[in-house]
């Protein structure tokens, strides 16, 4: 930090002399306005990374983590709208800010080493201590059936998979609650640091986290509801309107006019994705923009009263009348003193009134919709557009842009580091252009819209790809339906929603719930449209696009729509170049390399070997309420990010949800159309041999006949090559393992006359021992590392040169085990844990193979870091953290 502090003083100090200079030399407007760009990139910068340096100084300390721990706090986003009674298992998600942990200040979490007490105490008051935290429905005890209880205190969550339960058997519970934005409470978590999964493909937690200033996630165990103080705010009894009112498509109106979408489906999702609709249900900047132009046009007929009543006076000639003095017209004409009539000027701060006016409705409109950030960079550009209106200052567009992003990130810096900052960013930055390029305000205003929805689902479409991985095909189409109706229904909808909330007459109860009643009818008109939409196979476009081909196909677009100019051509072709390796797949590949790809799935095991455009895939990870993350987000985008064509082979080394949890979703994927599938129960069974693009594929365990799938009988699999070779034993545990090896060695001495104690036999049993087919370079550590497996003996007959452990972070069995972590650091055997590296990639070619990760060389960003395990940190065991992280071994040649 104060590195970086001293070369932005030196820089700033150099920039400021060079254009002082320039200035008196009368030619300084193209150097001042350079220097002024980089010193404001240098400030931006030093901003940014003060800020993610201070929000990693304040961290959890190391003895509450996993701990069940009594916070104070208060609800800043997430929590329910309404009472309504779903189910028992919705659960929701709180952005919580923590003010007390045990009774002790969060601002003690900052380390005292990085700033003096003044600026610590600003700080921590200025930034909260934000965590996200799970909860399911708690209910109320009823305090007469609780009377002596020592707990008629606390409200239990109904999370029954943590096993927390009522002390007292005699609470009767009443009524189904959650907590509310803006409530304070009490309540007992567990906290754990702000983490997340590191792979190649899909989303990035982590990043999401930090991008929100979140600095913990966990759940909530209990509260206590005598403690909580409920904050029921104008929100909240809209969403009750909203209840009462019996909409057939009450989510989709509370999505629309509340921002809250805790009650979408996948198929919701699903649909909206499928469809490219999502920014429609989601409260952004366009539905700002919608209610600000709703109020401009609204404000026309005051406009026009108010002009003309003051035009009315401004037009009216009072004449002094006085009183005459006697013989006024024996006067000559020419000694008269004349009476001017005098116009009185009646004017009134319209422009004012009605600006200010549109200020307070776009505000009110992003409190009412949750704060959401979208909306509020959306109004920040307006209330810029208005101040600037007032102060009778006209900037360019580009300059607007470059204040409002500039704001955006100085008031939330980390805010770079989401998808819609450079979707919604983007989005405004295209329509500016577009409208100057092809000077849309002098067009009819349905072909200004045609040609922007085209343009705008083409130039985003390369973004959605890099965040999501999938993009709309249809989306052009769905949106110019979607758009125009959302856009008359949603001012309708929402003034109607305000006045049966506010204004009790019987009247305008009537008609305002007749206009809702009848959007709504017209809103599942359009969702069955949307529906049939998504039926068709080529609605959606899943492709995996690298953010560097993203960015120049978005800037062939730009380029393409600008005025025909000499270089225009080639520029576009040279900006398409990088998309070329989306072609790949029909390219020439490398025969000789193949690859091991360890994925970060958590608590969980999913790999895969590919080879050319042929894949392996040996265990698919876990699924969650029936949807596989890891197969769907991770696994199989990555294959397809590898240019793969075909999965052959899919081993699943035991059917525990861990290991085969995406199996379903794997044998429904193209891909896997034509793969053959093992298990420990069909066809892996010792003494098989598999010839695949000239690798070999060994089975050793279990025995042939067996008819068990579980730990003990895991399928053992070993892939090899001249290059190198692979042992993936599953979760096979100690008995398992001595099984194993004494097959090994009995079918290794078979065929051999039992030896006589002398140099031969020595040398005779060290060379079986050397050829035994467990030996392997690189070994999935067995059952992700417990202490029944990985026993001495095992791991002398593999010899390992680097260990995998797979396995999640903070995991509650704490794998892998000090004791084993203990064994591979005596034999010197490189560890690596995909709770702390991420993904491992392993490359084998000619007589070598390397070994990368995700966190430490293939994706390092100081905001990804990892986090060693506190049971192995602690004990002072060895981790593979070398900065460059890539470690390249020779094979030999027997394994």
């Amino acid at each position: 930090m104060a590195l970086m502090i001293a070369i932005l003083l030196t820089s700033l100090a150099i920039i400021l002399l060079f254009s002082i200079t320039k200035i008196k030399e009368n030619n300084a407007l193209p150097e001042v306005l350079l220097c002024w760009t980089v010193s404001g990139l240098l400030t931006g910068v030093l901003w940014v990374a003060s800020v993610g340096h201070f929000y990693y100084a304040w961290q959890l300390p190391q003895g509450k983590i996993q701990q069940d721990v009594t916070i104070s706090g208060r609800v800043l986003s997430g929590g329910c709208v309404s009472e309504e009674a779903n189910t028992s298992d919705t659960t929701y998600k709180y952005v919580v800010a923590i003010e007390s942990v045990n009774g002790t200040s969060t601002s003690t979490f900052l380390d005292n080493e990085i700033l003096p007490p003044f600026f610590k105490r600003v700080l921590t008051r200025t930034f909260n201590y934000k965590a996200r935290l799970t909860h399911k429905h708690y209910e109320f005890a009823n305090s007469r059936n609780t009377q002596g209880s020592v707990n008629n205190n606390t409200v239990y969550s109904e999370q029954e998979t943590l096993g927390v339960q009522p002390q007292s058997g005699s609470a009767s519970k009443v009524k189904l609650s959650c907590l509310h934005t803006g409530d304070r409470f009490t309540a007992l978590v567990k906290l754990k640091p702000a983490y997340g999964k590191a792979n190649p493909v899909g989303a990035n937690r982590q990043q999401q986290l930090v991008s929100q200033f979140i600095h913990a996630t966990g759940y909530i165990k209990s509260i206590e509801h005598n403690k909580t103080k409920h904050n029921h705010s104008v929100r909240y009894g809209l969403a009750t309107t909203l209840q009462q009112l019996g909409l057939i498509h009450e989510k989709w109106w509370r999505a629309l006019l509340l921002g809250d979408k805790t009650s979408f489906t996948l198929d919701d999702w699903t649909l909206l994705q499928r469809t490219g609709t999502g920014h429609i249900f989601s409260i952004s900047g366009m539905h700002l923009s919608l209610i600000a132009g709703v109020c401009l046009l609204m404000s026309n007929p005051i406009i026009f009263l108010s002009t003309h009543f003051t035009n009315l006076f401004s037009n009216a000639k009072l004449w002094i009348v006085g009183s005459r003095p006697i013989g006024y017209l024996k006067i000559p004409k020419k000694r008269r003193e004349p009476r001017v009539g005098k116009k009185v000027k009646v004017t009134a701060p319209i422009r004012a009134t009605v600006l200010c006016t549109l200020i307070v409705a776009c505000c009110c409109y992003a409190l009412l919709s949750g704060s959401a950030l979208p909306v509020v960079r959306a109004f920040i550009l307006v209330a810029m557009g208005c101040v600037l209106s007032l102060s009778r200052n006209a900037w360019r567009p580009v300059n607007i842009g470059l204040t409002m992003v500039s704001l955006s990130l100085i008031l939330f810096p980390l805010s770079m580091l989401s998808a819609s900052f450079y979707l919604s960013v983007g989005a405004v930055v295209c329509i500016w252009f577009l409208i100057g390029v092809w000077q849309l305000q002098r067009a009819p205003w349905y072909v200004s819209i045609f040609k922007l929805q085209i343009a705008l689902t083409l130039i985003m479409m390369p973004l959605t790809l890099v965040w999501f991985g999938s993009a709309s095909i249809i989306a052009i189409f769905a949106n110019l339906i979607a758009l125009p109706v959302i856009t008359l229904l949603l001012p309708i909808c929402l003034v109607s929603l305000l006045l049966t909330h506010f204004v009790k007459l019987a009247f305008v109860q009537q008609v305002s719930g007749m206009l809702l009643h009848f959007s709504d009818a017209c809103l599942g008109y359009l969702l069955s449209l949307l529906n049939v939409l998504s039926e068709f196979s080529i609605s959606a476009l899943n492709f995996y696009l690298s953010s560097s081909a993203a960015l120049c196909l978005v800037g062939a677009f730009l380029v393409f729509l600008l005025p025909i100019w000499r270089y225009k051509s080639l520029c576009t072709m040279l900006l398409l170049v990088p998309l070329l390796a989306t072609i790949q797949k029909w390219l020439p590949v490398n025969e000789s390399m193949w690859a091991l790809h360890v994925l970060d799935a958590g608590q969980a095991s999913a790999i895969a070997v590919t080879k050319g455009n042929r894949a392996i895939v040996i265990d698919s990870g876990a699924q969650f309420n029936g949807v596989a993350h890891t197969a769907t987000n991770h696994l199989l985008p990555l294959l397809e990010s590898q240019h793969i064509s075909n999965i052959d082979v899919v081993i699943h080394t035991h059917s525990d949800n861990d290991h085969a949890g995406g199996a379903a979703t794997i044998k429904q994927h193209p891909l896997a159309a034509q793969a053959t599938f093992y298990s420990p129960t069909a066809g892996c069974e010792r003494g098989k041999l598999l010839r695949w693009q000239n690798l070999t594929i060994h089975f050793l365990w279990p025995l042939k006949g067996n008819d068990q799938d579980n730990n003990a009988m895991s399928c053992v699999v070993k892939i090899a090559s001249d290059s190198g070779s692979v042992l993936i034993p599953g979760d096979i545990e100690k008995a398992s393992e001595y099984a194993l090896i004494t097959k090994e060695i009995s079918e290794s001495y078979a065929p051999l006359k039992v030896p006589t104690l002398n140099s031969s036999a020595a040398f005779s049993l060290e060379t079986s021992l050397n050829v035994s087919k467990l030996a392997a370079d690189i070994l999935i550590a067995p059952h992700h590392g417990s202490k029944t497996s990985s026993t001495n003996v095992f791991i002398e007959h593999v010899a390992p040169k680097a260990v995998i452990f797979t396995q999640g972070f903070e995991n509650r069995w704490q794998f892998p085990a000090p004791v084993v972590a203990q064994r591979y650091q005596r034999f010197e055997i490189t560890q690596y844990l995909t709770s702390y590296h991420g993904y491992i990639k392993a490359t084998f070619e000619k007589d070598a193979f390397y070994i990368e990760s995700q966190r430490k060389t293939l994706h390092k960003r100081w905001y990804l870091p990892g986090i060693a395990p506190r049971h192995l940190n602690n004990e002072g065991y060895m981790l593979q953290t070398n900065a460059c992280d890539e470690t390249k071994i020779l094979a030999n040649t027997f394994k």
